[in-house]
């Protein structure tokens, strides 16, 4: 985890790979395997399920809720089946567990202090596994460049759910990833 100055929070340094989300969650639904690999093909409800069982993984409060409920096993919810979740969902922000940051959040750690156009550089290339380098893949984590953080493939490789949704049903991921080219900082994007 990496302290992010001026804030109340850490992120991970590194995107979460499939040998973390296969420890807490059992399974693997990836198509690119590789235990250093970024977890992929991850839906936003998936990610708050896995922020909720990491939580209590590592003996800290849950921060979501279904239903004014943090546990898991009472949501009514498989996950990787590309289904939703039925039930208010709700944050905790006092909580001390796992969370998805919201999109200010994650702009303000991509940028790392510094004013790049991508995470850590002006260059796409020394930060990024986007569309034009990544091979029609995404790679191991933290092999290119990281921020002014220390927090790497902030730009690229795979995109990055955040807490914040438009609408109430289409939330909102950040960073691009190896199969485009939309990775900088300020660019996020949102889907039901």
């Amino acid at each position: 985890m990496i302290k992010i100055p001026g804030t109340n929070f850490e992120m991970l340094q590194t995107e979460v790979t499939q040998e973390l989300y296969e420890s807490i969650m059992g399974e693997n639904p990836s198509e690119f395997i590789g235990k250093n690999y970024p977890v992929e093909t991850v839906s936003w409800y998936d990610a708050i399920y896995f922020c909720n069982k990491l939580s209590v993984a590592k003996g800290y409060e849950p921060v979501y809720s279904v239903d004014g409920n943090t546990d898991i096993t009472k949501w009514n919810y498989t996950p990787h089946q590309r289904k939703s979740i039925s039930g208010e969902i709700t944050q905790n922000t006092s909580a001390n567990g796992y969370r998805l940051p919201t999109v200010e959040e994650w702009q303000y750690a991509a940028k790392g202090g510094q004013d790049y156009t991508y995470a850590g550089s002006n260059e796409i290339d020394e930060v990024a596994w986007y569309d034009g380098n990544s091979n029609d893949k995404p790679h191991p984590v933290a092999q290119k460049k990281a921020n002014g953080y220390g927090l790497y493939d902030m730009s690229g490789n795979v995109c990055e759910w955040c807490w914040d949704s438009y609408y109430d049903r289409e939330r909102v991921f950040d960073g691009g990833s190896w199969n485009d080219d939309r990775c900088e900082v300020s660019s996020g994007s949102y889907v039901y």
